[in-house]
């Protein structure tokens, strides 16, 4: 994949996924190989669409405006991302997270995504990143 090809993948990608919170376009853009490590915490494919409804529930607007640093790899086929998320909360507290991602591509999908998270004023928003509420239906 040529860089062009994984900046609009990524970009595709946070704006379904993540800014809009689309669970039925994830496989649209991760191999169902997919693995996720965010602060330590390692997460499935099916863990990964879980962490996204669970999203769905406890905020009412997610959105990266912009990307603050991003590099592409294209020999090794990965993508380094620097950004904050701008977070409204179910009871409209604001907050900010700011994530360092690493993201490997194989084919056309994600395959993988090493991620360090840090919430820069809510401290509960610290486990964004990995929230999962195991009680939401498949």
């Amino acid at each position: 994949m040529e860089q062009r090809d994984m900046k609009t993948l990524i970009e595709n990608t946070y704006e379904d996924v993540l800014n809009n919170l689309k669970v039925d376009t994830i496989d649209k853009y991760f191999d169902t190989r997919y693995r996720q490590t965010t602060d330590g915490i390692d997460a499935t494919y099916d863990q990964f669409k879980q962490h996204i409804m669970t999203l769905q529930k406890v905020t009412k607007n997610i959105q990266v405006p912009h990307f603050l640093e991003e590099m592409f790899d294209v020999q090794n086929q990965k993508v380094f991302l620097h950004y904050v998320v701008n977070v409204t909360k179910i009871d409209n507290v604001v907050g900010h997270v700011e994530v360092f991602a690493l993201f490997s591509i194989e084919g056309k999908k994600i395959i993988r995504c090493e991620e360090v998270t840090q919430s820069l004023d809510d401290k509960t928003l610290n486990d964004l990143g990995s929230k999962n509420d195991s009680k939401i239906a498949k």
